[in-house]
């Protein structure tokens, strides 16, 4: 999501200002206009328009006005759209105008250091017509607003572990206080978690990682912002009611990215980033306390070792994988020993951007399997080792929906099959793919969550039974949440995104009934549709069962806003990404009647009035008048005109007559059949 360093890159000291988020605020766009609402690390001024650009359909946007708000730390960016644009972001270009208090520049001295990117936004459809479409509704939209300073922001940074058999531990960090805190469940379903406070002394918390000794007493590494230091918190017993916290390494800027293992022992061993250095490094403690803990720089080839991700062979050796920040590669490091006094280092993906976000799990036969972040091509990806020393990696790609799998998390089944947790950052939806095979020759992709902007920091575990735990964050309510299926192994999640068939957008639809279709949605059970003449008013939920059809009638001359939704017991998916779908209704003229001369009436005169009622949407009539309903194939306009004059008659004769409504759509014949009468002798 982000470019440079902000965000989740290098650590800056607390001196330089960097930003925090770039959230596109739904609940204040209408049919031309995006707010973004960004957000600092901390108060800064010299926040303009000369600072932002975007990427996507950029021809049609133009920035209506930059803003700060009630908050020194948070400004608002609008865009005014002039044309039909897909899919945009929000860009920060650093040029070092942006300053805090002390004048440091965002990002630090030197240009570009803190650019940032907002996620794809978007926008509402348009037709060629500007005014046809109406302004999604607050009902209809989710507001991806990052709160900060209103309420608590929590859930960041989760790392989760589980209590034999399915009870979940997760640590994680506490934006608003600074803090690392504990939140321990106390059944699998974590109805009442004891919530804890490890670690307050200054801002700490960031990259925690949590592993549970043999007597489920949860160990964690983390990030100590304000002494730029990895520490490490080894809880005294299962509640962690007096934990003791080490500083393992605070020589420079060091400890981000902390991915902590316990031996079979349960002594702690951690893989970290060292900022300062801009390498990968590893400390093995001596012991359950870590009285010691040599360091050993594992891998310092440029920049290398952010998204680092550890795991301990079954004889206790490190084995990690990381983001070669310098060459945008994936890489593996694995030890030679215990205490990795060598180590073997490969590079298993360079073709493009790829290897952030790397989450690693060693089958049982000690081969490693890595989820990780395609940058290029915004995919999720798999590299299925060969061997212990993967010397042959199986690559593929899991999810290719846009922009997915920037978080993303894996754990092994019993059978070892890969099961991974991941963020889409496009739908802002936590996702989970479930494989078939260890190869992953299959899988099934599972939208978990999509109530907001949620699913980033995506922890996984998975319980004795294979149930898919998963802790991640809520940024729309500023919540750590906890995914646990609710009966089966491996839960099916929410029904699936799909999208609506017919009628298309805008379609014009010339009769009083037409029939609604829309793809079907993995996992869905059951269907249900709504429409109405506007998206407001779409209240009224109409069941179609398990089909993905449903014929309506009784349509007026109108413009028509249609929605479908699948449903199972997990949750409800909106089709196409909660957008409406519209078509216009344009009808013929109504049915009507003739007047007179009455049927059948007699004696009449050779000069006659013909008459008829008005039909509903005519534009103009005809008629036609002869001795035979056969030889009536001269029609003659009236234009609007509900009469006509007919002189020249034949006497003691019977003629026949119709009269028809037009307009462009098409043609009415009057209600009844042809009227005859007779002329007088």
């Amino acid at each position: 999501l982000f470019l440079g360093t902000t965000f989740t890159g290098q650590a800056q000291t607390p001196a330089i200002p960097r930003i925090w988020s770039m959230t596109a605020n739904e609940t204040a766009r209408s049919i031309n206009t995006i707010t973004f609402t960004v957000t600092f690390s901390e108060a800064v001024t010299g926040v303009d328009m000369s600072d932002f650009s975007t990427t996507g359909d950029s021809q049609y946007v133009s920035f209506s006005h930059v803003a700060p708000t009630d908050k020194a730390d948070t400004y608002v960016v609008e865009m005014t759209l002039s044309g039909p644009s897909t899919q945009l972001a929000l860009t920060l270009i650093d040029d070092d105008s942006i300053i805090n208090a002390s004048n440091s520049p965002l990002g630090g001295v030197g240009t570009q250091n803190g650019n940032a990117m907002s996620a794809a936004v978007t926008p509402p459809l348009w037709t060629t017509v500007l005014t046809t479409v109406s302004a999604p509704t607050q009902a209809d939209t989710l507001s991806r607003t990052l709160p900060r300073s209103t309420y608590n922001q929590v859930g960041s940074y989760s790392s989760i572990a589980i209590i034999s058999p399915s009870t979940p531990v997760m640590s994680y960090f506490d934006m608003t206080n600074g803090d690392l805190k504990l939140a321990i469940c106390d059944d699998a379903d974590c109805t009442n978690p004891l919530v804890l406070t490890i670690d307050s002394t200054g801002n700490v918390g960031r990259y925690s990682s949590i592993a549970l000794t043999t007597a489920n007493i949860p160990v964690i590494s983390y990030y100590d912002d304000t002494n730029s230091a990895l520490k490490l918190a080894i809880c005294n017993d299962t509640i962690c009611s007096n934990p003791t916290i080490k500083t393992i390494d605070s020589t420079g800027v060091v400890g981000l990215y902390s991915s902590l293992a316990l031996t079979t022992t349960d002594i702690p061993v951690i893989s970290y980033y060292d900022d300062s250095g801009l390498d990968l490094k590893l400390a093995v403690c001596d012991d359950t306390i870590c009285s010691n803990h040599p360091i050993t720089n594992i891998d310092s080839a440029d920049q290398v070792g952010t998204f680092a991700s550890l795991a301990l062979t079954t004889t206790n050796i490190p084995v990690i994988s990381y983001y070669d920040a310098s060459n945008s590669a994936l890489k593996l490091a694995i030890c030679d020993d215990t205490a990795c006094t060598s180590s073997t280092i490969s590079t298993l993906d360079s073709i493009g951007t790829v290897g952030r976000g790397t989450s690693i799990a060693l089958g049982s036969t000690n081969i490693p399997i890595i989820s990780y972040f395609d940058q290029t091509n915004g995919n999720l990806k798999l590299a299925v080792c060969n061997d212990a020393a993967c010397s042959l990696p199986n690559i593929s790609t899991l999810d290719s929906i846009v922009d997915v799998g920037s978080q993303s998390s894996l754990a092994l089944s019993s059978t070892n099959t890969p099961v991974i947790s991941y963020y889409d950052s496009t739908t802002y939806d936590l996702k989970l793919a479930v494989c078939d095979d260890t190869a992953c020759t299959n899988r099934v992709i599972l939208i978990l969550n999509s109530s907001g902007d949620v699913g980033y920091f995506s922890s996984l575990a998975l319980s004795i039974s294979n149930a898919t735990v998963i802790s991640y964050s809520d940024s729309t309510n500023g919540n750590l949440k906890l995914y646990h299926p609710v009966s089966t192994a491996i839960d099916q999640g929410q029904p699936n995104s799909f999208g609506k068939s017919s009628p298309t957008l805008g379609q014009s639809i010339t009769a009083a009934t037409t029939t609604l279709s829309w793809a079907a949605s993995t996992h869905a059970t059951s269907y249900a549709y709504c429409y109405a003449l506007s998206i407001a008013a779409c209240t009224t939920w109409i069941s179609a069962g398990t089909a993905t059809t449903a014929s309506i009638s009784g349509l007026t001359q109108a413009t028509y806003y249609w929605q479908v939704r699948a449903t199972n017991t997990s949750g409800t998916m909106l089709a196409d990404g909660d957008y409406y779908g519209s078509f216009i209704v344009s009808l013929p003229p109504a049915a009507f009647a003739k007047s007179s001369p009455a049927t059948n009436a007699t004696k009449q005169s050779t000069s006659v009035t013909l008459a008829w009622a008005a039909s509903a949407r005519a534009t103009s009539y005809e008629y036609c008048i002869a001795l035979t309903t056969a030889a009536c194939t001269t029609w003659k306009s009236t234009s609007t005109a509900r009469t006509a004059a007919v002189t020249g008659l034949a006497k003691n004769k019977a003629y026949y007559w119709q009269v028809r409504a037009r307009n462009t759509i098409g043609t009415t014949l009057s209600a009844s059949t042809f009227w005859k009468f007779t002329t007088a002798p």
